[in-house]
């Protein structure tokens, strides 16, 4: 992640009625539609053909306390307006523990970890492990960790 450029995040920011919907949203050039959580437990998923998997796999996603996983899901395409494109060979990193960058014209990796403003100490709820967890999508093949 170190080797791509970092965009602006705050054309990516978007504000909802909860922090839970709050964050940052942008789309691939392959068609995913991808939210980052303010909420760096939440960390980020994305909507949409996944490149690498097999047909009906549609959803894609990673937190600082969830493995990643590759699925079909039943929530849809994230509706709305069009997302910002986050252009081939950059990424985001808004500061919420959450990188993404666009590795290819039909790649993407994530990755979800501790911020960097929390203290390296930083104790897991009693309900959840912290851990640094991800996930690699292009034609190749795709996977998670």
């Amino acid at each position: 992640m170190d080797t791509y450029p970092s965009v602006d995040a705050s054309p990516y920011q978007v504000f909802g009625a909860h922090p839970s919907t709050s964050g940052w949203v942008f789309s691939t050039p392959s068609g995913l539609r991808c939210q980052a959580s303010l909420i760096a437990d939440l960390g980020v998923f994305c909507t949409g053909p996944v490149p690498g998997t097999r047909g009906d796999v549609d959803y894609v996603a990673a937190s600082l306390t969830r493995p990643g996983v590759l699925t079909r899901s039943d929530i849809g395409d994230l509706a709305g307006d069009p997302f910002p494109l986050l252009p081939t060979g950059a990424k985001i990193a808004a500061g919420n523990g959450v990188e993404c960058a666009v590795i290819s014209d039909d790649g993407l990796a994530c990755l979800a970890k501790k911020p960097d403003s929390w203290s390296p100490d930083t104790p897991a709820p009693p309900d959840r492990e912290y851990g640094e967890h991800g996930f690699v999508v292009r034609a190749q093949g795709s996977w998670t960790f």
